[in-house]
């Protein structure tokens, strides 16, 4: 009986570690992300797109950037209009658009330009 007792405590110690581990984890990475808030500058929202490589919205000012962000470097691929932030989703009644169809709209805008 002592063993099964031994072998309950340690399963238990070890759960709460995990459980303290994973809280911990949670509160440090909501931390980080408010340290990082500017007054000016604002990430609207990103997607990953590889290993080590994302795109991201941020805007600044009234300027709204479209960035690929890689391991070595920053590059700003386009410049976005408010009216190119249409929600993925789209509204009630409204076909929903995919990355592609709004990749190849701002690549005809710049063209265009």
């Amino acid at each position: 009986m002592p063993g099964f007792f031994t072998g309950f405590v340690t399963f238990l110690m070890a759960a709460v570690i995990i459980f303290l581990s994973y809280v911990c984890s949670k509160y440090m990475g909501k931390g980080l992300v408010r340290a990082s808030s500017s007054r000016y500058m604002r990430m609207l929202d990103q997607m990953i797109v590889g290993q080590n490589r994302t795109l991201v919205i941020v805007q600044a000012g009234g300027r709204y950037l479209l960035l690929g962000v890689g391991p070595d470097k920053i590059q700003t691929l386009a410049e976005l209009s408010e009216e190119d932030l249409l929600p993925l989703g789209g509204a009630e009644g409204e076909p929903s658009l995919d990355f592609g169809r709004i990749l190849s709209r701002i690549k005809r805008k710049k063209d265009e330009e």
